[in-house]
């Protein structure tokens, strides 16, 4: 699973780089902590939400003026495990999930768990778990083959 996961995020690393800015993809890659701003960016982006120049500060405004984040955050905040799951989630606006994810309407909490039961998450991850750059970047892209078409991963281009 780790070797298909590896192989996956090299050809999304590979597509990306090619598509969008190779600085804040190199940015993303070699935070220690993904944080806010950045974790806005890859999902604004893969919604073509955004264009690669984009400020993070930007991906973050859209995705609140767009209702996919319920309070404005500082972009250079860290962001958990659980807050990622539900930036990620909104990329797939049609996702079924689980009762608790619908009823909820995706918080933050039910699309952890979503990710957890999805296998996309370890067993051993915490909601409050803050992950590098690298390591976000595999969870959307293990997303993206999860929830999205099978030509989804090669789409991911800005206008």
């Amino acid at each position: 699973m780790k070797k298909l996961i590896s192989i996956v995020t090299f050809l999304f690393l590979a597509i990306t780089a090619y598509s969008q800015s190779a600085e804040k993809i190199t940015d993303i890659l070699n935070s220690a902590e993904i944080n806010y701003g950045q974790a806005c960016y890859l999902s604004a982006i893969h919604q073509n939400l955004i264009t690669e120049d984009s400020s993070y500060e930007n991906a973050v405004q859209v995705l609140f003026d767009n209702k996919q984040l319920p309070e404005l955050t500082p972009c250079y905040n860290p962001i958990t495990a659980a807050n990622l799951a539900f930036i990620y989630l909104t990329c797939w606006p049609n996702l079924k999930g689980s009762f608790m994810y619908r009823l909820t309407k995706g918080s933050p909490r039910y699309a952890y768990k979503q990710l957890k039961a999805d296998g996309i998450f370890d067993d051993y991850t915490d909601p409050t778990t803050v992950f590098s750059g690298e390591e976000a970047l595999m969870i959307l892209t293990a997303c993206m083959i999860e929830y999205g078409s099978e030509e989804e991963c090669m789409e991911m281009q800005t206008e």
